[in-house]
């Protein structure tokens, strides 16, 4: 799979559900959809709604190895950045999600393993 239709080049499609700790509860998920729409429709939001949305959208995306939603997970993250909107208090945001089991502990999890996508980034900004 060539690397623009893999937004988290070199991790396979087939191992985005191993990326991350937690996935999408069902509640979760209905609160993602809410938080995407209310995003979506222009709604604002406050900035631990904002980091919400951040977290519940990479999970989706990858949970359901849906490079699409992937990269619009990425163009979200950076729209938000070009506004001054950035990730602060992340810690808090993800904890909220825990605690009222919008997120779940994700089974498939492997350690490490985003941190391939992030290095491969890192050499590939240094070397243009």
């Amino acid at each position: 799979m060539e690397l623009s239709k893999n937004p988290l080049f070199p991790i396979p499609l087939d191992d985005y559900p191993k990326l991350f700790d937690y996935v999408l509860s069902a509640n979760g998920l209905v609160y993602f959809h809410k938080l995407k729409r209310d995003y979506v429709l222009g709604t604002k939001l406050n900035l631990d709604e904002y980091n919400k949305l951040r977290l519940l959208h990479v999970y989706y995306a990858t949970a359901n190895r849906n490079s699409g939603e992937v990269s619009a997970w990425q163009d979200i993250c950076k729209t938000l950045d070009d506004q001054g909107i950035f990730e602060k208090h992340m810690y808090q945001s993800k904890e909220d999600l825990k605690n009222r089991s919008l997120i779940v502990v994700n089974p498939d999890y492997q350690s490490g393993l985003y941190r391939k996508h992030v290095e491969f980034v890192k050499e590939n900004m240094n070397s243009k």
